[in-house]
Formats: C-alpha cells, sequence, structure tokens
C-alpha cells in the first residue's frame, strides 16, 4: 500500500466523513472530486490487502498445522494405539488432563474418549476418570466398575445424567473400565467419577435422598430430624415442579444444608467408625453438591417469554463451573499424590477462556468455566485438548463451520482425523499470532469466539461427526 493511501486512511477518511456529514463540503470543486475519489480507492485498498494479509496468515498456519498434525487412524476403542503413542510427550507429566467434546450426544468424541483414556491408563498410569454428569447418581457407576452389583444397562439408565446415557460408548467405557479392574495383574484399580451437579447442572434432590440415607444409618435421630426439616423444600424441588422458592424458602434450604454439613463434619469419626471412609466421602460430598445446587438455584434467572438467554444467566453458569471444579478437587484428593486423573466434558467447559460468542453474546458479561478454574489451580499440570469438527451428519442437528474459524481452517489441513499440539507453535512468531487472535469454534448451529492457544493446548479435530450409537435394551 502507497504513502497516500496509508495518509488517508489513517486521517483523510475520518475528516471526509465529518466534513459530509456536517454540510461543509461542496461537491462541485475539481479538487474535491479527486479528494473523494483517492479516499474511495485508500478505503478499498485497505480493505483488500487486510482480506489479502489475513488469507495469508490463515495458509502460513495451514502449512505449519500439516507438518505438526498426528494423524488418528481410528477413534474406536479397540483399535491399535500406536496412533496414540505420540500423545506422550504431549502430555509429559501432567496430573490431570482434559478432554473437550464439541458436542453432547457425538460418536467420535465418545469413541476417542475411550481409547484416550485406554491409552492413559495402560501406559502413562492415569487412575481416574471424571465425567460430565450428576455427581449424585454417579456412585451406582463407581461401583459397579469396582466389581459391584448391577448390569450394564441397570448403571447406564440410572447413572449418566448429562447427555443420552444410554449409548454403546458409554456402554463400551464402563465395562471396560470393569474388565480392566477385574484383571488381578493390575493392582491399582481404575475408579469412574461424575463432577456435575445433577441432571446435567440442574441439580437433583438425590443429592439430598443420599446423604439422609447415610445418616440414618450412622444416626437414625438426626437423620430423622434434618429429613423432616427439609421435606417441604425436598417436595418443591421435586422432577416437574416449576416455581422458584421465594428467598424466605431459599434462605430456609441454605440454612439446613449448613445445619447437615456440619453435622457431618463434626460426628465424622463416629460416622466413619460405624461405616467406611468411602460411604462418608460419598455421603459428606453429596451434601456439598446439594449446597453447591442450590448456590446455583440462588442466581438462577427466569427465562424470558420469548425464549433465549437472559442477559443474568452468566451467573448460573459460572457457579455450576465453580461447582465442577471443586469436585475435580475432590476427586483428585481421592487418587492421592501417585493419582492421575482425565477428565471429560464438554469444549465450552474444559476451555481455558470464558463463554462469549454466538447465542452467549446475550450475556452481560462472559461466564467463567471449568477449564479456568483447573488451569488457575493446576497450571501446566494440566494439559487440555480440545475437539473441531467440520460438518455434522445426518441425525446431528445442523450446522457447518464459520468462515475464517477454526473448524474450518483445520479442514483445510488434510487427515479427516488428527491431534494438533498447539504449544509447539511458540517457536514460529506468525503462526503463535494467528493462534493468539480470536476466532469462531462452533457448536452445532452456534459458536463460542476465543482465542485457541489461550483455551486450548491441543486440538483433536474430526471431519465430520456421527450421532453416538444406542445401547441394546437389555434383554
Amino acid at each position: 500500500m502507497g504513502f497516500v493511501s496509508k495518509v488517508f486512511i489513517r486521517s483523510g477518511k475520518t475528516r471526509l466523513v465529518n466534513r459530509m456529514t456536517r454540510g461543509r463540503m461542496s461537491w462541485g470543486q475539481p479538487w474535491q472530486r479527486v479528494y473523494l475519489y483517492l479516499a474511495a480507492v485508500a478505503i478499498v485498498s485497505a480493505s483488500i490487502c487486510a482480506q489479502t494479509d489475513r488469507r495469508q496468515a490463515e495458509e502460513n498456519f495451514e502449512r505449519w498445522a500439516k507438518i505438526h498434525a498426528t494423524p488418528i487412524q481410528s477413534v474406536e476403542l479397540g483399535s491399535d494405539l500406536a496412533d496414540m503413542r505420540p500423545l506422550k510427550s504431549m502430555i509429559g507429566s501432567a496430573r490431570v488432563v482434559a478432554f473437550g467434546e464439541a458436542a453432547h450426544g457425538v460418536h467420535e468424541s465418545s469413541a476417542f474418549r475411550n481409547k484416550l483414556f485406554r491409552y492413559l491408563v495402560e501406559e502413562l498410569g492415569f487412575t481416574a476418570i471424571a465425567v460430565e454428569s450428576g455427581l449424585p447418581e454417579s456412585r451406582l457407576i463407581y461401583d459397579f466398575v469396582a466389581g459391584g452389583p448391577g448390569t450394564t444397562g441397570q448403571v447406564l439408565r440410572d447413572g449418566f445424567s448429562c447427555g443420552p446415557g444410554n449409548t454403546q460408548e458409554n456402554e463400551e467405557l464402563i465395562r471396560w473400565i470393569r474388565e480392566y479392574n477385574a484383571n488381578a495383574a493390575h493392582a491399582r484399580k481404575v475408579r469412574f467419577y461424575a463432577i456435575d451437579v445433577g441432571r446435567c447442572g440442574q441439580g437433583t434432590p438425590l443429592a439430598y435422598e443420599n446423604a439422609l440415607t447415610y445418616l440414618s444409618q450412622v444416626d437414625p435421630a438426626s437423620g430423622q430430624k434434618i429429613r423432616a426439616t427439609l421435606k417441604p423444600y425436598l417436595d418443591r424441588l421435586s422432577e416437574g415442579e416449576a416455581k422458584p422458592l421465594s428467598q424466605a424458602e431459599n434462605d430456609g434450604l441454605s440454612a439446613a444444608i449448613e445445619d447437615l454439613l456440619a453435622l457431618l463434619e463434626r460426628e465424622r469419626p463416629a460416622y466413619v467408625a460405624a461405616t467406611s471412609e468411602i460411604d462418608y466421602q460419598w455421603a459428606h460430598r453429596n451434601v456439598m453438591t446439594a449446597r453447591q445446587s442450590q448456590r446455583q438455584n440462588r442466581v438462577r434467572p427466569t427465562p424470558p417469554p420469548g425464549g433465549g438467554l437472559p442477559p443474568s444467566a452468566w451467573r448460573s453458569l459460572s457457579q455450576r463451573s465453580a461447582a465442577m471444579a471443586d469436585n475435580v478437587r475432590w476427586v483428585i484428593e481421592r487418587e492421592g499424590p501417585a493419582g492421575r486423573v482425565f477428565v471429560f466434558a464438554h469444549n465450552g467447559h474444559v476451555k481455558n477462556a470464558p463463554t462469549e460468542g454466538g447465542i452467549w453474546s446475550a450475556f452481560e458479561r462472559p461466564a467463567t468455566v471449568l477449564g479456568q478454574h483447573l488451569r488457575l489451580a493446576y497450571g501446566a499440570d494440566l494439559v487440555i485438548i480440545g475437539s473441531c469438527s467440520a460438518k455434522n451428519a445426518e441425525g446431528l442437528p445442523p450446522g457447518s463451520a464459520e468462515p475464517g474459524g477454526l473448524d474450518a481452517t483445520l479442514a483445510n489441513v488434510g487427515p479427516p482425523r488428527f491431534l494438533l499440539d498447539l504449544r509447539k507453535a511458540r517457536a514460529d512468531r506468525a503462526v503463535a499470532a494467528w493462534l493468539a487472535e480470536r476466532r469462531a469454534l462452533r457448536m452445532h448451529a452456534t459458536h463460542f469466539l476465543l482465542s485457541p492457544s489461550a483455551a486450548f493446548d491441543a486440538l483433536l479435530f474430526i471431519d465430520t461427526l456421527t450421532p453416538a450409537r444406542t445401547a441394546p435394551q437389555p434383554r
């Protein structure tokens, strides 16, 4: 771009517009027509050059990605692990790996979750998986994979509460963990946890019921008294109850939760002696989950009559994220110093970036998410892997990649499935700059806006997403 164009872009355009809008400019003088012509040329030239620069930067990133992409031959659990072994250097000694799915109910994300977890357990010594599903419901699966009672179909139906639980992919996961734990050669057993407050962030009376059932076993008199106190609130919180609690009712429920929590902590030695440490831990965590859910309920806005997201809904999402982060911390504590944990949730939860863009533009301010809490807590001891895709197959909500967005650019790299370690781009200034800019990451028919290199350490790209497979009904 020439000197004249730059001058007009920096100062002439603004001056020209001001003079035109204030009506102080005559159009009849030759020099004025030349001025307008040159200004228009400068504006058009600037736009063309900016588009060219953006495309060149995008092509630089694509060339870099083609060199550094690690192809994934198959996402299926039982496939060869050779294509996973490059992850060893990507993960290093990190104690926590978080993997984000592009959307709930997708085969490829859930199948890769299973294969990645198998690799993490068998070759990197990971000890637990923590998924986005209701913690109060998940004790069934925790016990089942340890060899406890039940059937795969039953624990799928009753133990998963976010997204479609009764899928072949979830069935394969819990069956694999149970079979791994049954092998006597594996001294350390693998554990299953869930980290959400229940019913995909909506909360559930089951958290209270689990804690009260435990209390009735170890301290029947206290259990009966607290159950009577909680009963009016639990009736209101039951399935199908749409009317929110009043301020006074919210205060009363919050106080009752704190009383229950204080009792459990005060009497811990006696309660553990009467049952077991693990039963006590689960009861205590259920009360913590009830508290988390109540805090979320207190800031949850009333949906607007016309639908959509209320501007203040960021508060509820941020509260849910804080709860999930606290539950991950509990999981890591339970796994002990040698434990390593795999966290699986939606991209929108695991990203180290606030939630903004797309339908979330309605928020008064961006919501804080799980990944931000985890990054603050664990720093370099955490690796975040996000998911990208170009399109959806039939059976999933319609959606395509935003032009110029992260998904559309990765679709030009080549392989239909690959992993990309974004941290390697730090050695290339131009590529690092491209990854630092805010870009669209699709989620069906909407998208997030985020800086890829800040939000994720690595990305899994899958060209086409297909629906999760429904698990066969038990006979």
